[in-house]
C-alpha cells in the first residue's frame, strides 16, 4: 500500500502520452480530484493510502478532464441515418467501484 496518493506527476504519467491538456489543467483537475475524494471517502485508520484509491484518484482526473470538451455533459454523434445523444454521468463506473468500500456513510 502506498502511504500517500499519487502525485500529479503521477497522474499525468497514467494519462500518457495521448492527452491535450497542459500540466496546469491536469494539476487543477488532480487538486480538485484529489479534494473531492477526500470529502467522499474515508482513508484507512493506518494512514495509508490504498491502491484502490490511487487509481481512483487517477481517472477522476481522467474523466474531469474528458468531460471539459463537453460542458453540457452532452455528447451527440450524427451519421447518415440518425443522430444520437448521449449524457455523461457526473462520475467514472470504474471510479464509483474503486471507491465503493471507503465511502463515507451519512446518517441523520
Amino acid at each position: 500500500m502506498a502511504l500517500t496518493p499519487p502525485t500529479a506527476a503521477e497522474v499525468l504519467a497514467y494519462l500518457g502520452d495521448t492527452i491535450s491538456w497542459s500540466n496546469d489543467e491536469v494539476q487543477e483537475a488532480y487538486e480538485a480530484e484529489l479534494d473531492a475524494q477526500a470529502n467522499v471517502c474515508r482513508i484507512p485508520a493506518d494512514g495509508s493510502y490504498p491502491p484502490a484509491l490511487a487509481e481512483a484518484l487517477k481517472r477522476r482526473v481522467a474523466h474531469n478532464l474528458a468531460l471539459r470538451a463537453l460542458p453540457l455533459g452532452v455528447q451527440t454523434t450524427a451519421s447518415d441515418y440518425s443522430v444520437a445523444t448521449a449524457y455523461v454521468a457526473g462520475l467514472d463506473a470504474e471510479v464509483r467501484r474503486l471507491e465503493a468500500p471507503y465511502r463515507k456513510v451519512l446518517l441523520g
